[in-house]
């Protein structure tokens, strides 16, 4: 009876399947040299009916490699030209056990010469009967398979080699057993990193690279799109359980967690594969399943899949499936977007067309072939006229149908059947025409498997093919992917996207087409997310949760920490002065503690200034207005101006010392610093400086002192000491450049300052204005005994005290505080400074001016500088006297005071007085020395002198009577 394999969809052919598939059927070929085949042409061998359930497409095809290769073979002359190669090919059912039982007559018919020992081991290891052997598996053999008959069991060629099996499973029970006997196994898909134990599988080899090459390429392809938390399902033999654990090492390394780990068995599984997948589907995290198992396990597993709509996942399968046609038949939601690790299969246009060209009659040496169609023919109702050879068209769908597509384990099946037959012309020594003769029932087998290690030669799949010393292969594997046709939207086809060559340098193996890639059936453009949790992006650290190291949680980083990079394991403190950014993704520089002009300092800061520049307004407006008093032009209007603008001046230096520091900024302030206090400084000089040239140029009968008493003079003295501080503050800021650099607090605060590398400029400039200072200081001392009016040693003393007081005091204390606190410092320093000068030089001028008019008149000032000049022209005037030692007869005679040659003009008090008010109020005198000159006396009557004293000031006449009398 024909079945359906069960599960399959309608019009989608899977596993053709019928009960009664007999596992004595098998292909023969003579030769003289027969090289044997292990296939899995079906599938579920039950071990008590002995019977083979399904049916494979691929297995079918192998053998009809095999067959092809072979013949290409024999017709070549290059290979083995006068020896011909049979073949004796069987059906391991994909059963170990039975595949153990099938090579066992490999053994018997290839090993032993010896009838009676091939009896011993029949009935020793089997129990066969010998005859029963003969009659049923040897010559029904011949009869049906080849067409051969009659032959008996002594002239059965020994075998050379096997060729198989499919399964690791099954080639690791073949190898046990040819193993013991050097028989030479050459397996074209068994891929177990076990069968590289050359010593417990000595004659094993293989034209497939082994599992840990497997493992690592599709390590590599997880890691390449990001995914940390996979499933990994596997069938519970050897080759799923070793396969498993070669990922899941390597996965580890990679920082790749497992989420699902299970297994099932190969036979009776569906139970086991419906919890399976029950368990995949609680864990929508892990989105990727890396599926190992034989090909009709795979869709048993993908059927279960798509029955519990087991949908949004990427299968990654392994060699053994990651291809198969079968696969693209199934439901698009659940398979479409896998990948599939397979081994790189050429195409072969040769073969391709050799298949197309068989038929039911002209393939008689496949007896599977028959069955294969058959089947098809079943299931899809289309009648088979058994008198008809060819395969109705409608069958095969005009060579499309799957058997006729590409598949890569083609390319290995001829390979290991070339190992073969170059291994045996080389150990034959065969030329180009014959080859040494040797004994076709027995080859020398250790020197065979030598000759089979050692071959070397240009194979199908890879160019200079060879063995490596574990009797493995290189290979290239290529990453497929399952997605629409491009041809036809409702079917799936698998387009190579990638290589994975371990011939290249480590960590350059794996090589994707990204673009190419077509994902599952809801975001076919969007790479899906394989994670137990999300990445920590930077500004966030991972604790934990499980003993998985896929599974965390992401903390925001805590107050001045930061990561900076993605799942990191910490948040590392910033450095002092610099603080964690917004996201705390990076460390920032701290910003600098500044005052703002909106904060309490600043805004005291600007009321102080303003009332200052109140007070300078209201000190030049009266002074202005007052400009023809004697007081005010005692003190000179002009240098009185010079001294208003330098205090003006010293009063924006505090607006600057509170701005945003800047490189700007920081040059205009110094600059305001220096340039201010020079000008204040060298005005108060002048102004000094001028007072005690009157006076002391009166009193010391100088003939021409008003050079230096002009206007022009002093505002060139004053406009020269000011700009020899502004030139230094030049000089020192293009050859000391001030930078704005950020300084750290004990605190922990950050401030800015402006610094420059060796402050000499700053230190020559500061110096400089101690210089006037000082000089400041020692001319008040000596003018210190000046008339009220025109003294102003004690303010100038003051003020020059202040100065120095501020100018030592603020500089230290201005760096030696930081921030806010070095603004408030300096700025109210500069604030102190500016009013103290402006209060002690105008505040009594003012005052009188205001308050006091009658001491602001020219009386007041010709009394008081009487006064002053009688007090002190005297002691000069005997001075002078005592110097040129007169006569007695001289001092006695009073007429000769004035002198008598016209010297006493010169040489009297009354002189001294007239001249140093005329000095003093250069400007625009309140009278000239004619109005203030007596008449000289006729007849040297010396009483008309104290007349005029009298008139000058009444407080001296009495003292200048008694110096006379005297």
């Amino acid at each position: 009876m024909w079945l359906l394999w069960p599960g399959a969809y309608p019009n989608q052919l899977a596993f053709v399947s019928n009960a009664n598939y007999s596992n004595d059927i098998t292909a023969f070929q003579g030769g003289n040299v027969v090289l044997g085949g292990l296939f899995s042409v079906h599938f579920q061998y039950n071990p008590l009916t002995r019977k083979c359930t399904y049916i494979s497409e691929r297995g079918v095809k192998w053998v009809q490699a095999m067959i092809y290769t072979i013949d290409q073979i024999n017709s070549n002359s290059k290979i083995l030209p006068n020896i011909r190669i049979g073949f004796d090919l069987r059906d391991t059912c994909s059963s170990a056990s039975h595949a153990l039982e099938e090579s066992l007559d490999f053994v018997i018919y290839s090993h032993l010469e010896d009838k009676r020992r091939r009896n011993a081991l029949l009935g020793n290891i089997c129990g066969k009967d010998l005859v029963r052997v003969e009659n049923h598996n040897v010559n029904q053999q011949f009869t049906n398979s080849s067409g051969i008959s009659g032959q008996s069991l002594d002239s059965i060629p020994n075998i050379a080699a096997v060729i198989g099996g499919r399964s690791s499973r099954v080639s690791i029970a073949v190898a046990s057993l040819l193993s013991n006997f050097d028989i030479a196994q050459i397996s074209y898909a068994s891929t177990s990193r076990l069968l590289s134990n050359t010593i417990q599988y000595k004659s094993f080899f293989r034209t497939v690279p082994t599992d840990e090459n497997q493992a690592k390429a599709i390590v590599d392809i997880v890691k390449y799109f990001n995914w940390t938390y996979v499933s990994t399902v596997s069938v519970d033999d050897s080759y799923g359980r070793l396969a498993v654990s070669s990922f899941q090492k390597k996965a580890a390394d990679e920082g790749i967690c497992i989420a699902v780990d299970q297994r099932f068995p190969s036979q009776n599984n569906q139970q086991s594969i419906a919890e399976i997948v029950e368990k995949l589907k609680k864990v929508e995290s892990a989105k990727v399943i890396i599926l190992f198992c034989a090909e009709y396990e795979a869709i048993d597993f993908l059927d279960e899949a798509s029955r519990q709509n087991l949908t949004g996942r990427i299968f990654i399968g392994s060699d053994a499936w990651g291809d198969s046609p079968k696969v693209a038949n199934l439901r698009p939601q659940v398979v479409q977007g896998m990948l599939g690790v397979v081994l790189n299969g050429k195409h072969i246009p040769q073969f391709e067309d050799y298949l197309k060209k068989l038929t039911l009659c002209n393939n008689q040496r496949n007896p599977w072939f028959d069955q294969l169609w058959y089947a098809k023919s079943h299931q899809k109702s289309i009648p088979l006229d058994l008198t008809d050879c060819s395969i109705p068209s409608e069958l095969h769908m005009n060579y499309t149908d799957t058997f006729y597509r590409e598949n890569s384990k083609v390319v290995y099946v001829m390979d290991a059947i070339y190992a073969v037959a170059h291994a045996l012309h080389n150990m034959l020594q065969c030329t180009s025409t014959h080859c040494k003769a040797f004994n076709t029932t027995q080859i020398e087998r250790s020197t065979f498997l030598q000759y089979i290690q050692n071959v070397s030669f240009d194979a199908i799949s890879v160019d200079d093919f060879h063995f490596s010393r574990e009797g493995d292969a290189l290979g290239i594997y290529e990453i497929r992917n399952l997605q629409p046709s491009s041809d036809d939207d409702d079917t799936l086809e698998f387009v190579t996207v990638g290589e994975w060559d371990m011939s290249q340098p480590s960590g350059s193996e794996l090589s994707l087409q990204t673009d190419k890639i077509s994902w599952t059936a809801k975001n076919i453009d969007q790479t899906p997310k394989s994670r137990c949790s999300d990445d920590c992006q930077p500004g966030t650290y991972r604790k934990f949760s499980s003993i998985l190291s896929c599974c965390w949680e992401c903390n925001p980083c805590l107050r001045n920490t930061i990561s900076n990079t993605t799942n990191a394991g910490n948040c590392e403190i910033c450095l002092p002065g610099h603080i964690a950014a917004a996201n705390h993704s990076q460390c920032i520089d701290k910003p600098p503690v500044v005052v703002h002009w909106g904060s309490i300092l600043s805004i005291i800061v600007l009321v102080l200034v303003g009332l200052t520049y109140i007070f300078i307004l209201m000190a030049f407006v009266i002074m202005m207005k007052h400009r023809q008093s004697p007081i005010v032009k005692a003190s000179n209007i002009l240098l009185s101006n010079f001294l208003l603008l330098g205090i003006a001046i010293c009063n924006i230096a505090p607006v600057a010392f509170i701005a945003p520091q800047s490189v700007l900024i920081c040059n205009v302030t110094l600059f305001l610093f220096v340039f201010s206090i020079a000008m204040v400084m060298s005005t108060i000089m002048a102004k000094t400086n001028r007072i005690s040239k009157i006076f002391h140029s009166a009193l010391s009968f100088a003939r021409n002192p008003s050079a230096f008493l002009r206007n022009s003079t002093q505002a060139a003295f004053v406009l020269i000491l000011t700009g020899i501080e502004a030139i230094i503050c030049t000089v020192a800021t293009f050859t000391d450049t001030i930078l704005v650099v950020r300084h750290l607090s004990a605190s922990g605060e950050v401030y800015l300052r402006c610094e420059s590398k060796t402050r000499i400029g700053f230190i020559i400039a500061v110096g400089y204005l101690g210089v006037l200072n000082v000089i400041c200081v020692y001319l008040a001392f000596k003018t210190r005994k000046l008339p009220d009016n025109y003294n102003e040693a004690k303010y100038v003393s003051f003020t020059s005290l202040i100065m120095l007081c501020i100018t030592f005091t603020m500089t230290p204390a201005y760096f030696g505080t930081s921030g806010p606190f070095q603004a408030a410092v300096a700025s109210f320093g500069m604030i102190v400074f500016a009013n103290c000068v402006l209060l002690c030089m105008f505040l009594p001028k003012i005052y009188i001016i205001i308050c006091k008019p009658e001491l602001n008149t020219k009386e007041h000032a010709m009394m008081d500088l009487a006064s002053f000049t009688f007090s002190n022209a005297n002691n000069n005037y005997l001075s002078a006297c005592n110097s040129r030692r007169p006569s007695a007869k001289r001092l006695s005679a009073p007429g000769n005071l004035a002198g008598s040659d016209g010297d006493a003009s010169h040489s009297s008090p009354y002189f001294f007085g007239t001249r140093a008010l005329r000095l003093s109020i250069s400007d625009q005198p309140v009278f000239n020395s004619k109005q203030l000159q007596p008449e000289r006396p006729s007849s040297g009557d010396s009483s008309s002198l104290p007349t005029i004293l009298v008139e000058d000031n009444q407080e001296s006449k009495a003292e200048t009577s008694s110096n006379l009398s005297t």
